[in-house]
C-alpha cells in the first residue's frame, strides 16, 4: 500500500430509499467541500445499501476511521467535514 492510499477517505453514504431522499443536501455539501479544498484525489465517495438504520436517515460512514453518521444534516456535515476529513487530509 502506497502512501497515497494511506491518506484516502472514503464517505459512504446510505441510498436506500430513506436516506435516498434525505441525504442530497449533506452530500452535495460535502462534494463541494472537497472540490474547494482540493481533496478529490484523498477523498471519494461511494454508495452503500440500506443498513437498515431507516429511522436515522441520512446515513453516512467515514472510512478508514470508521465513524458513523445518523440523521446527517449540513451542519452535521460541515462538522464531520471540520472534525474528521479536513485534517487527515493535510
Amino acid at each position: 500500500m502506497g502512501k497515497k492510499d494511506e491518506k484516502e477517505q472514503v464517505i459512504f453514504f446510505c441510498d436506500g430509499k430513506k436516506c435516498g431522499k434525505y441525504n442530497k443536501d449533506p452530500k452535495a455539501y460535502l462534494k463541494e467541500q472537497i472540490v474547494d479544498f482540493g481533496l478529490e484525489d484523498k477523498v471519494t465517495f461511494r454508495k452503500m445499501d440500506c443498513q437498515g438504520m431507516c429511522k436515522k436517515a441520512p446515513i453516512f460512514c467515514l472510512e478508514p476511521q470508521d465513524i458513523w453518521k445518523k440523521e446527517v444534516t449540513v451542519k452535521k456535515a460541515k462538522k464531520l467535514f471540520e472534525k474528521h476529513i479536513l485534517p487527515k487530509s493535510k
